[in-house]
């Protein structure tokens, strides 16, 4: 394990060990939206989740692998949306801990540099939010289209290359030190994959999105004061419905707009992978899977 690796190591540790009144601190949505206990910006995480569950639903598959897969959200879904075996993978000792102790997933603590399993043992592999903060993205691509057998699901942000040098410049822990837009990865078709991607999160959805989430910013700016005086009466107008609505129309805003803000990959290894059609998943389909807050007895180790 290089030296950055082992630092943002340490980082993740740090982050999945968070709790917040005993209840353990979420990465994802596991608890539902809006809450508390968790990370904010649910509707963006919903707007991953939609195109990963359609990326998925593209193909038969009976097992199933998230690398990077925190505290097991996204595995869990596909277990109970696809009903296949689903193992999960994590930088993290203290994520997979906690993607078996809150969904009984079978979770193992790897280096994605160096995964601990077969070659093409998996029918899919995703790998989510995750090469943006990795030492050598291509190595690790290499590794994950070995476990795969038949489809790697990739999703990255696009973002300035400013910010990513300035991330660099910085030596931010887990920070997004790679720029990703939809060209990337077409070295790979060179090598005989068949590459497809999905734009997603249009950025003119930010704003109303944000508004329609309705969490306080901590900033004394007077916007900021004057967004936090209202957010109580947003989170009123604006429920769970609002969310499913922004989740399903993202899509057809990065299609008909172009522009976006992350991006889905999916790479396929050959012309004979077993494909389906079936009915496009929306944000209803997922959003309503939660689990009860989880309280965490003694502090992770």
């Amino acid at each position: 394990m290089d030296d950055y690796t082992s630092i943002t190591k340490n980082n993740l540790e740090e982050r999945f060990g968070m709790t917040t009144d005993g209840i353990y601190h979420a990465h994802q949505p596991i608890y539902g939206y809006r809450t508390t206990k968790g990370s904010a910006s649910g509707i963006s995480r919903y707007m991953i989740t939609r195109s990963i569950l359609n990326a998925v639903n593209g193909y038969n598959f009976n097992t199933f692998i998230d690398i990077g897969g925190a505290e097991g959200y996204t595995a869990n879904l596909v277990r109970e949306i696809f009903h296949a075996q689903v193992k999960s993978t994590d930088l993290s000792e203290n994520a997979c801990k906690m993607a078996k102790a809150i969904f009984n997933i079978d979770a193992i603590p790897a280096d994605i540099h160096n995964l601990p399993f077969s070659d093409s043992e998996f029918d899919i592999v995703l790998c989510s939010e995750t090469l943006e903060h990795v030492t050598d993205y291509k190595r690790a691509i290499v590794e994950l289209l070995r476990i795969t057998k038949n489809v790697l699901i990739i999703t990255v942000p696009h973002e300035s290359q400013k910010i990513v040098d300035q991330n660099i410049k910085s030596k931010i822990p887990h920070a997004h030190i790679h720029y990703f837009d939809v060209n990337t990865l077409d070295y790979l078709k060179e090598m005989g994959y068949i590459l497809k991607y999905e734009k997603t999160q249009s950025p003119l959805l930010i704003v109303p999105r944000v508004i329609a989430e309705g969490y306080k910013k901590p900033d004394t700016k007077l916007h900021f004061k004057i967004y936090n005086f209202f957010t109580p009466l947003f989170r009123k107008l604006f429920g769970i419905g609002t969310a499913n609505w922004f989740t399903n129309i993202d899509s057809k805003m990065t299609k008909t707009f172009g522009f976006y803000q992350g991006i889905t990959f999916i790479i396929e290894k050959n012309d004979k992978v077993n494909k389906k059609k079936g009915e496009p998943v929306k944000a209803e389909d997922f959003t309503g899977i939660k689990v009860n807050e989880y309280r965490v007895q003694s502090p992770v180790k």
